[in-house]
């Protein structure tokens, strides 16, 4: 997995507006200079924003800011791989020159200086937006402007959105660090469930151990093992939700091999025991089924 830099909008564009069907087989981690808001209408995996990893699925809305590296992954998943999203990219004077510096629309400037760290958007807002974003398909090019403006206007005074990388997170990788985080990125995904080792990790960044744990560090600002850990919790996070496997399973299936330390760390990451949140994610479809 290689970091690729993307020239997205033509020249004769301000902004562009896709709907897109794809199978995930090799999505590169990439990075454009243009803002991005993406929906995911049907899919689900993992999501990788600057140094953040978390899952996605059906219904998420992100927005990024210029050169976030990015990618979303579900090699992981044995079926279902297809993805159904709409893209918006725009530039940041896709409405002129010092636009969003103007009084009015300080919240819209504060909303777009943030997106360098990556966007979660989730409530009322994602309900609310997510038709906004839809109608966007069927509008002329200058309806399209004005709905854009309107939904940048939304999500600039919501409180419902979660900053995903980390506040020290530095996009400014060269091509060297930015292929070997890809391979160490792709190599993860194919692996976390078997045991990887120090050695076999960074002899695929063709580096030292030592040299390995420090570059990893820098990158993620996590250890190696701190990272690993996160994306076998989230994976077994997931197994959990579908109730088909038991805590023992879903501890193998995530790539632990000792139940006791699989309990501690699901606790120390998600505050329940595996056992309570299964419970907890079940009683939740069932209030939600209700209501």
């Amino acid at each position: 997995m290689k970091l690729y830099r993307e020239s997205i909008i033509p020249s004769s564009n301000i902004l562009v507006v896709k709907e897109e069907h794809f199978e995930i087989s090799e999505f590169p981690l990439h990075h454009h200079p243009e803002y991005e808001l993406l929906l995911i209408l049907r899919g689900s995996g993992k999501r990788f924003v600057g140094d953040n990893i978390s899952e996605f699925s059906s219904g998420d809305l992100c927005l990024f800011g210029p050169d976030l590296p990015h990618t979303y992954n579900n090699k992981h998943l044995s079926e279902n791989r297809d993805i159904h999203q709409i893209v918006i990219q725009f530039n940041e004077d896709f409405l002129g020159k010092d636009f969003f510096d103007k009084a009015p629309f300080k919240l819209i400037r504060a909303l777009l200086d943030q997106s360098v760290r990556g966007y979660t958007f989730t409530g009322h807002t994602l309900v609310k937006v997510t038709s906004m974003i839809k109608s966007l398909l069927r509008l002329d090019e200058t309806e399209v402007i004005i709905q854009l403006l309107a939904i940048l206007d939304i999500l600039s005074k919501s409180s419902e959105f979660e900053l995903l990388s980390s506040r020290g997170f530095t996009s400014k990788l060269d091509h060297v660090e930015s292929e070997r985080m890809g391979k160490v990125f792709d190599y993860i995904l194919k692996n976390f469930s078997e045991e990887i080792t120090l050695n076999e990790i960074a002899s695929i960044a063709c580096l030292s151990p030592e040299a390995f744990c420090r570059y990893f560090k820098k990158y993620t600002r996590k250890t190696f093992s701190e990272f690993l850990i996160e994306i076998r919790i989230g994976h077994a996070c997931k197994l959990l939700q579908q109730h088909t496997l038991d805590v023992n399973q879903v501890s193998i299936q995530s790539g632990f091999n000792n139940i006791s330390y699989f309990n501690r760390k699901f606790k120390s990451m998600t505050q329940k025991t595996p056992v309570e949140y299964k419970k907890a994610f079940s009683t939740g479809i069932k209030q939600k089924a209700i209501t």
